[in-house]
């Protein structure tokens, strides 16, 4: 049973190492170019196998990526390119060969070559503001694929910036990566064939504003088609049930949201946040593990510069996972599939963080303060009271 395997055998546990740099030209002159240029690295790997014979049986990922903007003002026109290159290569075990016969070794060279460029204009005494463009890109994965995604927003400020329409079209082609998916879920399994999220449309609209100096809101809706969505299911093939597969499906995703901001010059600010979805799934019964509710206040307190308060609540509902038998707040539908119904998530965290200088400072955080008993994933219960502390040099 679950309950007699060793602590070894079930932890997770991650290596990440890297480092992020970039170079911008500010310059004030509206005549000239303005660019900026980055390079950034990282390495990220698995747990190591218990025995040292099996070494090269686990997850190795190397990750480059060179980006760059240029912008440049004429008149009322802004011209602007971003030209991004992004490779992803992730190693498991050995190509072409199988640690059992389940078990297979996994090599991927993915590329994302991406050039999108922008113009926006502005017309009458600002208030009216236009950007359009298109997103090209290159998809150097298992076959090579060029994408096209339109950029258009067009919005209007009535009554000096109290009320702002806006309405938009865009789409884009996301990275998936190990590592941004154990991000997500850090129960995976590390032998996963990653396929780029394509989202080949999105039309989004709503208004914002203020309400006064101190108060501003937002109210919108999306409408998207997106593919090689990853959703993760519980494993029962090459684990025991304590790890997580993933699944790649098509779906439309509609979002309704809303959010209201209160800030206090730089010494307060909260944020509140109410979403909701509505999945439909080509090949899935649900969207397994997505929230159809969603609602986060966040708030943050600057005393003196020297002291900084956090605190961030999060709440979500409507949360489906893929079950493999009955059990407890387990349904069985028509098609023959069990679905365990995941309750409702409160989360709240708490972040203090002192600053000695600009450089250098010392944090505590504090999560999952209300000790609450919830499962993020299928039968995987979260921690009660989590506290993790810490300094940061900056140089």
């Amino acid at each position: 049973p679950i309950d007699t395997l060793s602590r070894d055998s079930i932890a997770q546990r991650y290596s990440d190492l890297g480092f992020s740099a970039y170079y911008a030209g500010h310059v004030k002159d509206s005549a000239k170019l303005n660019y900026k240029v980055g390079l950034t690295y990282n390495n990220f790997l698995s747990k190591k196998p218990l025995q040292d014979s099996l070494s090269d049986w686990r997850a190795k990922e190397n990750r480059f990526d060179v980006t760059s903007s240029f912008f440049y003002k004429l008149n009322r026109e802004t011209y602007a390119l971003d030209a991004n290159v992004r490779y992803n290569g992730y190693k498991y075990g050995i190509a072409d060969s199988s640690l059992t016969a389940i078990d297979s070794g996994i090599v991927l060279n993915n590329t994302i070559i991406n050039l999108r460029p922008t113009i926006t204009t502005q017309s009458k005494d600002n208030k009216f503001r236009a950007r359009i463009g298109v997103d090209l890109n290159f998809d150097v994965h298992n076959k090579t694929s060029v994408y096209i995604y339109p950029i258009a927003e067009v919005k209007y400020s009535m009554f000096n910036d109290i009320f702002i329409p806006y309405v938009g079209l865009r789409g884009g082609l996301k990275q998936t990566t190990f590592k941004s998916l154990t991000r997500q879920n850090e129960f995976l399994l590390p032998n996963v064939n990653m396929l780029n999220e394509h989202t080949p449309i999105d039309f989004y609209g709503g208004i914002k504003g203020t309400l006064s100096r101190r108060v501003s809101f937002n109210a919108g809706v999306s409408f998207a088609n997106v593919r090689n969505k990853a959703l993760f299911i519980t494993d029962t093939l090459y684990s025991i049930g304590n790890k997580f597969n993933v699944v790649f499906d098509t779906m439309a995703i509609t979002t309704i949201e809303g959010s209201i901001s209160y800030q206090l010059i730089e010494k307060l600010k909260v944020d509140g946040i109410g979403r909701f979805y509505s999945y439909s799934v080509r090949n899935n019964n649900y969207a397994w593990n997505l929230p159809q509710l969603q609602f986060i206040l966040r708030g943050s307190y600057n005393l003196y510069d020297k002291f900084i308060f956090n605190l961030d609540l999060d709440l979500e509902g409507g949360r489906k996972a893929l079950a493999y038998g009955p059990g407890e707040d387990v349904s069985l539908e028509t098609n023959g599939v069990y679905v365990k119904d995941l309750g409702f998530i409160a989360d709240a965290n708490l972040g203090a963080e002192y600053r000695y200088n600009p450089r250098i400072s010392a944090f505590l955080q504090f999560n999952n303060i209300a000790t609450v008993s919830y499962q993020r994933w299928y039968n995987a219960p979260v921690h009660g009271l989590q506290v993790m502390g810490g300094v940061t040099f900056r140089f």
